[in-house]
């Protein structure tokens, strides 16, 4: 379950990239995933989406999440277009006639879809699944950002009336509920449901703290039960350091950043291991000046995301300027390969046998969606 949570012939590319495996430097395994075999698989893209300009923080082409167990399906976007993947073979999201710039942004065990894609009439969140002839426009929603494996889907809507974002909550195609705020807030975005129920996101205060000029940006979390009220996410404090989620696993715990404040501060990795308790701050990548958690497995506590370098002049041979990090909740940040030196990677899913989904940077400088299987045995501690 994930967050939210940032990028000739199709045929022709597609029979080159899926013969495409790249292998990286083993590293011990997690348990369970003995039987894997470690590699950086690249998957389709669309033909004419190539990125004159690529980089790992303007999000065109990317793996956003990976269905849990053996249905190799995957989904995210590439060039701002809503696709999908089984095994490496690219798949169009058959959106509305006239639709523009979408993204697919999870997808559950039995292979539920959802997203949002632009159209004439504004941004309409839907949910799909392989080999329907359209997708499922959710009623009242323009964002549709996490789903469980019961079905359950959260996403938002813009309320341009009230000037405000009303969180949301569908089963099937019904709408069964408005996700309130905590007393006091407004909601941001919805960045994740698990398979209790319980929802992730980030808000923001309506007014500053008392005697400041801070506003506070947190953490929000809901909880299962809708008679419970949603809680502000630790800490609440006058810094004006803003934090945001970007998933949550089964067990509650929740991952995302904190970016101090004044603003030329790089962000920092953060997980909330419970609603109710304070933030454990991750380490930073060896040689990196910021990082982010983009998404969490289910269940085996790993943390993927970004880490930031910056170089003086002239950066070091082999140095991207960001890498797909990988975290286990204990010991050093350690970072993924990528398909060539000195090429960004990103990370944005990761499951509980050890999958990793995101972007790489490849010789050429295009950017090709990927996933490292076994990624653990990939890992590494970064000079």
């Amino acid at each position: 379950m994930r967050t939210t949570k940032t990028h000739a012939c199709l045929a022709a590319v597609g029979s080159l990239l899926a013969a495409l495996v790249v292998a990286a430097p083993a590293q011990a395994a997690p348990a369970g995933t003995a039987a894997c075999k470690p590699s950086i698989q690249v998957l389709e893209t669309l033909p004419h989406t190539d990125d004159p300009h690529p980089s790992p923080w303007v999000r065109r082409t990317q793996v956003n999440a990976i269905a849990p167990g053996p249905s190799r399906l995957a989904v995210g976007m590439s060039g701002w277009r809503a696709v999908y993947w089984i095994g490496t073979r690219l798949h169009r999201v058959p959106v509305p006639e006239g639709s523009g710039t979408g993204v697919v942004t999870d997808v559950n065990r039995s292979g539920l879809m959802v997203g949002s894609v632009s159209t004439p009439d504004g941004n309409k969140a839907f949910s799909y699944r392989h080999g329907e002839p359209a997708v499922t426009v959710l009623p009242g929603g323009s964002k549709a950002t996490g789903v469980n494996d019961r079905g359950v889907i959260v996403g938002s809507v813009w309320d341009r009336e009230q000037n405000r974002t009303i969180g949301l909550e569908w089963v099937g195609q019904r709408l069964r509920r408005e996700l309130p705020p905590p007393a006091g807030y407004r909601i941001i975005g919805l960045s994740g449901v698990n398979n209790a129920g319980q929802v992730s996101g980030s808000g923001g205060a309506l007014e500053p703290r008392p005697g400041t000029s801070a506003w506070v940006t947190p953490g929000l979390y809901w909880p299962a039960d809708p008679r419970v009220a949603p809680t502000v996410l630790a800490p609440v404090d006058d810094t004006g350091d803003r934090y945001a989620t970007h998933g949550i696993d089964d067990s509650g715990r929740m991952v995302g950043y904190q970016w101090p404040q004044p603003s030329d501060r790089r962000e920092v990795p953060v997980v909330w291991n419970r609603p109710d308790g304070p933030p454990v701050y991750a380490p930073l990548a060896h040689g990196s000046v910021g990082g982010t958690f983009e998404a969490i497995s289910p269940n085996t506590n790993v943390s993927v995301g970004l880490a930031e370098f910056s170089y003086a002049s002239p950066k070091p041979e082999d140095s991207p300027a960001a890498r797909a990090e990988y975290w286990t909740g204990s010991g050093p940040m350690r970072v993924l390969p990528g398909l060539a030196p000195s090429r960004f990677t990103a990370a944005f899913a990761v499951t509980d046998d050890d999958r990793v989904g995101g972007a790489a940077q490849d010789a050429q400088g295009l950017v090709r969606p990927v996933i490292w299987t076994c990624a653990a045995r990939q890992a590494f501690v970064p000079a």
